[in-house]
């Protein structure tokens, strides 16, 4: 049996003293906690290199200014970290945006040859989303033009669920913490991994609690979309791989054998 598709993820950058309950929705409020910006590669049987989610900007001006201190080593910056695994930039055929929040979307420039998938939905909204959201989608600031835009030409767009964009490899709308959230689902000789984005960004988030059966995100567009999509991830996924959990960076390769 083949090992593939095999998917490796990669610490892009790491949120320093960030605030517990805006991952977890009115839970352990006022705790701070450490949480990483995960990139993911996927590697097919067919060769096909793909990439989900490009990661934050890197420590600097922008990232203290509109969001919040992002730390990031050299090993972290996003060439370095898939130089780590053997895969150069230009080789990356897809890339795959969950979501265009700000902390996902950064670096999306250096994949010079790849097609972007973005849902629809997500690229309206993104656009002139909700005041309230517009540092997320680094949209509104004089002067700038949000990451995402950078590459509106290698951009296709997405309506649903979209199977077999290549072999194994499927896009799953998942609405709740965005419009236009989507997760991948990615066919592995030990069941279904779904790499969730945040929809799922602990995993504290989907084990629930006595309260709830799965915790959703503080930082969301709509709670009745956001629990049809846990019932949907339920029926799909074996095991879940969500954004900002070191936990997931433990293993330098999934499915995990052995």
């Amino acid at each position: 049996m083949s090992d593939y598709p095999v998917i490796r993820p990669m610490v892009v950058g790491v949120f320093s003293d960030f605030e517990v309950s805006l991952m977890l929705y009115q839970r352990q409020q006022g705790e701070k906690g450490e949480f990483p910006c995960l990139m993911f590669a996927i590697e097919t049987e067919g060769g096909n290199k793909i990439i989900v989610d490009t990661g934050p900007c890197g420590p600097g001006e922008k990232s203290a200014k509109y969001h919040m201190p992002v730390r990031r080593t050299p090993d972290m910056e996003p060439r370095v970290a898939l130089q780590k695994i053997g895969i150069t930039p230009d080789e990356v055929e897809m890339v795959i945006l969950t979501h265009l929040h700000w902390d996902h979307t950064n670096n999306c420039k250096i994949f010079k040859n790849a097609t972007f998938f973005v849902q629809k939905s997500e690229m309206q909204f993104a656009i002139a989303p909700n005041p309230v959201q517009n540092g997320q989608y680094e949209t509104g600031i004089p002067g700038h033009t949000p990451p995402w835009m950078e590459v509106f030409s290698q951009i296709q767009a997405v309506e649903g669920d979209m199977h077999d964009l290549v072999k194994g490899v499927h896009l799953i709308a998942l609405p709740g913490h965005t419009p236009g959230s989507m997760g991948v689902a990615v066919e592995t000789r030990k069941g279904v991994h779904l790499i969730a984005g945040d929809f799922i960004p602990l995993m504290a988030n989907w084990e629930g609690d006595k309260k709830l059966k799965h915790i959703p995100g503080s930082i969301h567009i709509n709670l009745d979309d956001y629990q049809r999509s846990f019932v949907k991830a339920e029926q799909i996924a074996d095991v879940i791989l969500p954004s900002h959990d070191f936990a997931v960076a433990r293993h330098e390769r999934y499915p995990i054998i052995g």
